[in-house]
C-alpha cells in the first residue's frame, strides 16, 4: 500500500487515476493478493507515446498558452499539494497536456515551466506559477503562459 500510495509519481494521467485508485484500494484490502496486484499493473494501459493522438492533442491544447522557448519565471510561486518543492508548486507529469490540465484546474495558475528535470520514472518536473511579470532566460527550461482574451 505505501508503494501504491506515495511512491507512484504524483498527477497521474486523470485517465490512469480510476485504475490506479483500484489498485491502491485492492491493496489495502488484502494480505496475500501480490498475484492479483501484478496482474492488476500488468493490464493497467500505457499511456500512449508519440502516437499521432497525442501530438494532435499537443498542438490544439497549446494554442491556449504561449510557448516561450530558453526562460524561466523566478518568483510568483504558490504552493499546492503534493509538491515536491515547499515553497512552490512543483509537480510531476508525463507531458504538456498533463501540464495545461493541471494549470486548468487551479485558479491562481496563469504559467508553468518545464524543466529538464525527471522524477525517477521519468516523469518531467514541472514549477506552476501564479503571474509572469518578469521572465527570466534559462536555457535549459520552458515557459508555457496562459492566453488571456
Amino acid at each position: 500500500r505505501f508503494f501504491f500510495t506515495y511512491l507512484l509519481p504524483h498527477s497521474a494521467p486523470s485517465s490512469l487515476r480510476p485504475l490506479l485508485d483500484k489498485i491502491v484500494n485492492a491493496t489495502g484490502n488484502c494480505n496475500k493478493c501480490v498475484d492479483a496486484k501484478c496482474l492488476s499493473l500488468e493490464l493497467s494501459p500505457s499511456p500512449p507515446v508519440n502516437s499521432e493522438f497525442t501530438q494532435k492533442c499537443v498542438k490544439s491544447a497549446n494554442t491556449k498558452y504561449r510557448r516561450v522557448p530558453e526562460a524561466f519565471i523566478p518568483d510568483e510561486n504558490y504552493r499546492c499539494w503534493p509538491s515536491y518543492h515547499h515553497k512552490g508548486c512543483l509537480l510531476s507529469v508525463f507531458d504538456v497536456n498533463e501540464a495545461i490540465e493541471i494549470c486548468d484546474s487551479y485558479s491562481q495558475c496563469k504559467a508553468f515551466v518545464v524543466t529538464n528535470q525527471t522524477t525517477w520514472t521519468g516523469r518531467q518536473l514541472v514549477f506552476f506559477k501564479m503571474a509572469s511579470n518578469r521572465i527570466m532566460p534559462d536555457p535549459d527550461k520552458i515557459t508555457y503562459v496562459k492566453v488571456t482574451d
